[in-house]
């Protein structure tokens, strides 16, 4: 007998994608009573914090609802608790980060509550909004602290509270243009990608003797163009680079060794001031279809093929006019060189990837994404599988543009109070927008904090089930769970 289905639904806000501010956000309910929130998505980091409301960046006169829109007020909620005092301390990447404590309330989302969730409140922050991270417990920020500690993560709880029956999800993130994506927790939808998804290993990390996965890490293995039909790979067949999937960074990350070949295969050049590349807008315009293509796997592999109009854009976005470039057209290029692995694919890589995060087996499946998909195929993850289901996508196309865009970009507004992320500090005199997640690696840690920097491990707060995320509010993002017994709750 089936299980009946079960559907809980909320309102969708819809916040068109720019090009830095590539937020997919998430209305939450925190407390008791319930205080509406807005937060980040974010697969690069592991920690649900939220801002207080007494914070500076929300009791300064100087403050704008750009700061502070949806603020956590601690003393309305009768269910709220401090457990760790000062002890919630994180920074990423890009130096932004926050500060206060570890709290436990419920936070609610689609229709559905997980009970005493463990939580940060920021009474000092350097970004805005708070986030939701999705990814692994062994990177909380919890992990740094001394001793080190894991707690339940929002993946774990909605395993341990019935909400869904794996710790796995799948990211649905759609073209630049589209309002709203999906992400599905506990299941794949089908009618999102085309052709069969492939499979691969997450890489964990070395830290001593121990191999820990704390970060969505893939080995990216080839690099190339197509044009008029014409593929061409600008990299050795013995290429093979980690890569981070990223939702809360918003540009694409390379070795300054690809980014050279990359650049002399598009005939591109670096403006010396912004460190940007650009390429001419008519890589963009053509009337042919150009893409950008990205290879992974060795026995089994897949190519993700990303339009031009989803990495190339107008130079102004950028550097504000005209960069210093011997380019007729100049346009801006969405990939920028990192030094030290891993290297990072943010959203402008994901739209085109249908991507499933399977946090049980440590794997990562793959397929071309069905730009402007307006139906559902949903497959729940069994509780005991040990790989990603399988089952085929809609039928493959020749051609991947987004239909809105008709193989030319339409140009978009930047937001001056963006908060997509990046993992390296921009070069001066670009203001780095607001960071939205991404923990990476130091040399010696998971991830640094403004307090301390560590090695991964478990320490005594450390819980044995793991975290995954259920019932939301989206604004970007439309989101689906899916339930034990082939039920899903809808959020869109």
């Amino acid at each position: 007998m089936l299980a009946a289905r079960k559907d809980f639904s909320a309102s969708l806000e819809n916040e068109v994608n720019q090009i830095t501010d590539s937020n997919y956000i998430i209305n939450v309910q925190v407390g008791t009573p319930a205080q509406d929130i807005k937060l980040a998505i974010d697969t690069g980091s592991s920690d649900v914090w939220v801002l207080d409301s007494t914070s500076e960046a929300c009791s300064s006169s100087l403050d704008t609802s750009s700061e502070c829109e949806t603020p956590f007020t601690s003393a309305s909620s009768s269910t709220f608790k401090v457990v760790d005092p000062g002890e919630f301390d994180i920074t990423y990447a890009d130096g932004t980060g926050a500060q206060g404590d570890y709290f436990t309330d419920v936070l609610s989302f689609g229709g559905q509550s997980l009970n005493a969730q463990t939580m940060g409140i920021a009474t000092e922050s350097t970004l805005s909004p708070g986030l939701l991270g999705i990814g692994y417990d062994q990177n909380e920020a919890s992990t740094a602290q001394n001793p080190p500690f894991v707690y339940s993560s929002v993946i774990d709880s909605l395993v341990s509270q019935g909400l869904i029956s794996t710790k796995a999800y799948s990211l649905y993130l759609d073209d630049l243009q589209a309002s709203t994506g999906s992400l599905l927790f506990g299941g794949l939808d089908s009618d999102k990608y085309q052709g069969n998804l492939v499979q691969m290993p997450i890489i964990p990390q070395t830290f001593g003797d121990q191999s820990i996965y704390t970060a969505f890490i893939v080995d990216m293995t080839s690099f190339g163009t197509t044009s008029s039909g014409k593929s061409t790979t600008v990299t050795q067949s013995s290429f093979q680079i980690p890569v981070v999937l990223d939702s809360g960074t918003t540009l694409t990350y390379f070795p300054t060794s690809l980014m050279d070949e990359i650049l002399t295969a598009v005939n591109g050049e670096i403006d010396k001031e912004s460190q940007f590349a650009f390429v001419d807008c008519s890589v963009r315009d053509s009337s042919d279809t150009f893409t950008f293509d990205f290879g992974f796997g060795t026995s089994e592999s897949i190519v993700i093929k990303v339009p031009a109009a989803e990495l190339i854009y107008d130079a102004d976005i950028f550097v504000g006019g005209q960069p210093n470039v011997n380019i007729s057209n100049p346009c801006a290029l969405g990939f920028m060189a990192q030094d030290g692995e891993p290297y990072v694919l943010g959203d402008n890589f994901l739209r085109s990837a249908y991507v499933v995060y399977d946090l049980k087996n440590n794997l990562i499946a793959l397929g071309q994404t069905n730009f402007d998909s307006t139906t559902s195929s949903i497959l729940d993850f069994p509780a005991d599988a040990t790989t990603i289901p399988v089952t085929s996508g809609v039928a493959t196309s020749a051609v991947v543009e987004p239909s809105g865009n008709n193989g030319v970009s339409e140009s978009a507004t930047p937001s001056t109070d963006g908060s997509g992320g990046v993992p390296t500090t921009f070069p001066d005199p670009f203001t780095l927008p607001s960071r939205t997640g991404n923990i990476l690696p130091t040399s010696d840690s998971t991830l640094s904090t403004s307090s301390s920097t560590s090695t991964h491990s478990t320490g005594p707060g450390s819980l044995t089930t793991p975290l995954d995320l259920g019932g939301l509010v989206v604004i970007g993002v439309s989101v689906f769970f899916a339930v034990l017994g082939s039920g899903l709750f809808l959020v869109f």
